[in-house]
């Protein structure tokens, strides 16, 4: 598949839970995806299976060359990337006692400094072209750390803060960028992946209304 156009759709951390939810929302209206996680063959053969188009490749997000990498091979075949959407994280049991500055410095470079690898990968396009999105999945741990595990909440505190300065930047040029902040855990009542997923595609179609109406930080709870 090689798509000339400038409408695809990059999802990483495109796992089958909530990666593939917000793949298939994504590409409901026909754009064309480019999957990056470890099951994100897996998830682009399953997205097929359903006719939408998709391609994957395994890559190392803490890796910025292979992740730039990985993003350039998906671009030639999906198209520019209009879309981009950051949806990774990592766990560590580890707390003040135990979390080292090395285990720290690993999980942020998962969990957040991969946000400014693919910004720095698809926002020059964006810009030239005066629009696009760039979305990343937040997380209630941002403000409630977990105790005797505040990694996470590290990497969605930088998270936020980092997507806050990039909107600031970017929206001047056509470029919209908003964090999701799931307050509750994936599965559970209230917490339906397709619902979440919903959210990701009103803010891409948020980016065609006017500047003054975007939103950056964006609430998810309970829908009952």
């Amino acid at each position: 598949m090689v798509n000339s156009g400038a409408d695809a759709v990059l999802v990483v951390g495109a796992g089958p839970r909530l990666g593939a939810a917000i793949a298939r929302r994504l590409a409901a209206d026909g754009r064309p995806l480019g999957l990056i996680g470890r099951a994100a063959p897996d998830v682009a053969r399953s997205l097929g299976a359903e006719g939408l188009s998709a391609v994957g490749a395994v890559a190392d997000v803490a890796d910025a060359d292979a992740l730039t990498a990985a993003i350039d091979a998906l671009s030639q075949q999906a198209g520019a990337f209009d879309v981009a959407v950051h949806n990774v994280s990592t766990w560590r049991d580890a707390g003040a006692t135990t979390l080292t500055q090395a285990d720290l410095l690993a999980d942020l470079a998962i969990g957040t400094t991969s946000l400014a690898t693919i910004a720095n990968a698809v926002a020059p396009g964006m810009i030239d072209r005066g629009r696009g999105t760039i979305l990343a999945t937040g997380s209630a741990a941002a403000d409630a750390p977990t105790p005797g595990a505040p990694s996470l909440s590290a990497q969605k505190a930088a998270l936020r803060a980092l997507v806050r300065g990039f909107a600031a930047e970017l929206a001047p040029h056509g470029v919209h960028c908003a964090t999701v902040t799931i307050n509750g855990l994936l599965g559970t009542d209230g917490f339906d992946e397709a619902e979440i997923a919903d959210v990701y595609g009103d803010l891409v179609r948020e980016t065609s209304a006017p500047r003054e109406s975007w939103r950056t930080v964006v609430e998810f709870n309970r829908r009952v």
